[in-house]
Formats: C-alpha cells, structure tokens, sequence
C-alpha cells in the first residue's frame, strides 16, 4: 500500500512539475519558454534598431539559457533588413544566424558569433522572409531581458515589417 501511494505522489509531482502555463502568446514550462508575436509591428523610413515589441525573453541574475528565434519579415531590397540581439550588462552573448535565401554568391545568407548588439543585415526582396538565429545567453548579476531589435538598413519611405507568428524560444 505505501509503495503505490508514494508511486501515486510522486506521479502527482512530476505531473504538477510538467504543467504548462499559458498567458496569451507566452508558454512558459519551468524550464523552457516560447514567445510568439500576435502582430505585425512595422518601421517606415529608419535605420535606428529598436526593440521588438514581442520578442524579448526576461533573464534572471546568473541564468544560462540556450535560444532560437524565427523572424517572419518583409522588407524591399532598397531597405533591406538589419537585426540584433541585446542582453544585459555583464553577460556573455554568442549567437549565429542563417537566411534562407540565395544571396549573390548563390548560397544562403548566414553569420556567425555575433556578440550583444552587434546587427547584421540581410537582403529584403519584397516579399515574405525567414531569418533564423540560435544562440547561448549567460547572464551575470544583473536581471534584464534577451532582446531582439531590428530595423531597416537603409531607410528607406516603406514599410519593412516583423510579421504575426514570429517567435522566439528558450530553454536553460
């Protein structure tokens, strides 16, 4: 009889341990976190990175978390698209990059190592565009967020656009 009922709570727990919480576009697990964005957010005629609206990740102090993110965007080929990830004071920032597209080498788009804040930029065509970014987080002691900013490279009087269903995805 113990054995069944300890078998029986500690089901519970794992059970209880493995739930999911959702809260409009975020799903958060104890251990894993997915964000996805519910609109379009557009920038006309800037090349200043700002911060996207939706797709951050808050960082507690002293927190490594592993990250990807799919951007859906749409952008000419006169502004183009740039983009970068930020990260609190104090940590350490590694991610790399891919578009899939052909580029004027005839391959696709990709970079490498990118440290926090450091943008690159990517070919716009005018129709819908995925980029795709993996990386590593390693927080220091100051809490802050995982932060994507983007923008156009050129500015350019047009709409460049991060689309619905972007999203971003982490786990420690």
């Amino acid at each position: 009889m113990f054995k069944r009922t300890l078998a029986a709570a500690l089901s519970l727990a794992l059970i209880t341990f493995l739930i999911i919480t959702v809260t409009g576009a975020v799903v958060v697990s104890p251990s894993s976190v997915t964000v996805r964005k519910t609109a379009d957010e557009t920038v006309n005629n800037s090349a200043t990175l700002q911060d996207d609206n939706a797709l951050l990740l808050a960082l507690a102090a002293n927190e490594t978390w592993f990250f990807s993110v799919t951007i859906f965007f749409i952008s000419s080929g006169v502004a183009d698209f740039k983009v970068t990830l930020t990260s609190p004071t104090g940590s350490t920032l590694l991610h790399g990059c891919t578009q899939a597209q052909v580029n004027s080498a005839g391959g696709v788009q990709e970079c490498n190592a990118l440290a926090s804040g450091v943008a690159f930029a990517y070919s716009g065509t005018g129709s819908n565009e995925s980029l795709f970014l993996t990386g590593i987080v390693v927080n220091g002691g100051t809490a802050g967020n995982l932060q994507l900013q983007w923008a156009q490279n050129t500015a350019e009087v047009g709409d460049t656009k991060v689309l619905t269903n972007s999203y971003l995805e982490a786990h420690k």
